[in-house]
């Protein structure tokens, strides 16, 4: 699993992302990344593969909303955004806490997660 540290330096070598005010002192958004860490190697493929498509590293938040993760971007292009709904989709595939892909569902009811049999547990007791 990719530490956000980890991640944070990916995203600086493949040089930074840009918010739409303009190029962020943090190198995400103004509001982070709202999800835990067993997404951050999905995100990071994401993002690579969109680099790779000419994307214009504008970035608007990324999040976890129903369970799924959400990536609001501009400069989008057809090809851009199906990249990006592959990605969304993927990440029903994998844990959001331990980026496992084993018995992973949607977990909870009113707040829903992407979650493993091993994470789900300890979390919904909590929640």
């Amino acid at each position: 699993m990719m530490s956000r540290e980890e991640f944070f330096q990916f995203i600086e070598i493949t040089g930074g992302l840009i918010h739409p005010n303009g190029d962020l002192p943090h190198p995400i958004s103004i509001f982070g990344i709202e999800c835990d860490d067993g997404w951050l190697e999905l995100i990071a493929q994401l993002i690579q593969e969109l680099v790779d498509a000419g994307w214009t590293r504008e970035i608007k938040q990324i999040k976890e909303k129903f369970g799924g993760l959400c990536f609001y971007t501009g400069g989008v292009n057809e090809n851009i955004m199906e990249i990006i709904i592959k990605y969304e989709a993927r990440s029903y595939t994998i844990c959001e806490i331990c980026g496992g892909d084993h018995n992973v569902s949607l977990r909870g009811t009113r707040w829903v997660k992407t979650l493993c049999d091993q994470c789900a547990g300890p979390w919904l007791e909590r929640h």
